[in-house]
């Protein structure tokens, strides 16, 4: 079976969207908050590793693979109804390809990690790239929206190599405790990060051998307000 393209991460905290380009103030209330400073306005919350993962999914024409990324850690900031900013950090080391058993799976998460001697940059290197990170540059609140109460805006980190990311979510504050966010389902474009291997962008003499250069995520995140 071909090797898939994962990504990464993160946040579907389950935070998640359609598009890593959407364009949440044409979906969104006058209710916004961002923020640009080392230390964003409002409550700390710390990630709670065990209730946060981030999914993925991969295509390519003979079929798809999917599995999950371990999230590391972080913190996400919460003033009134809005998240304010904050950072989710993702263990690529961690890659596991869930469809998939025995050596057949071995071979595919030791390839997307580039523990494959000669193929170390196909995908990921997490040796030289260990982890990826999420981090939050603000929200905006959403009305009657069936995919989410928030768009999540921030910026992907992968390879050294950022890029804006924004996505719906379902983020659920009532407790004033603890948080839950859980994305929709969004695309990006691995390539936009330099994961390159069988894209018909750069190479075509592929025919069906090639492997789609947009990966699904879906990230859920929970947290835990910051002892004072």
């Amino acid at each position: 079976m071909k090797h898939l393209f994962l990504l990464f991460l993160i946040v579907s905290t389950s935070l998640l969207a359609v598009s890593c380009k959407s364009k949440g103030a044409e979906e969104s209330t006058a209710d916004t908050a961002t923020t640009s400073g080392t230390t964003p306005q409002g409550t700390a919350y710390e990630i709670d590793v065990p209730r946060s993962e981030l999914k993925w999914n991969a295509f390519k024409p003979t079929g798809t693979h999917f599995g999950t990324v371990p999230i590391a850690g972080g913190t996400i900031y919460v003033d009134g109804d809005l998240i304010t900013g904050g950072s989710v950090e993702i263990n690529m080391t961690g890659i596991e390809v869930k469809d998939m058993d025995g050596e057949m799976k071995e071979k595919l998460e030791a390839h997307l990690k580039g523990s494959v001697p000669g193929k170390e940059d196909d995908f990921f290197n997490v040796s030289k790239y260990p982890k990826a990170t999420f981090n939050i540059l603000g929200s905006t609140k959403l009305e009657n929206d069936p995919l989410g109460t928030h768009m999540i805006n921030g910026e992907l980190r992968i390879k050294e190599i950022t890029k804006p990311v924004s996505f719906k979510a379902v983020v659920d504050l009532a407790s004033g405790v603890a948080l839950k966010a859980t994305a929709e389902p969004f695309v990006i474009d691995r390539t936009e990060w330099d994961i390159k291997f069988k894209s018909k962008k750069f190479f075509d003499d592929l025919k069906d051998d090639f492997v789609n250069d947009e990966i699904k995520l879906e990230l859920t995140v929970g947290a835990v307000k910051a002892a004072q």
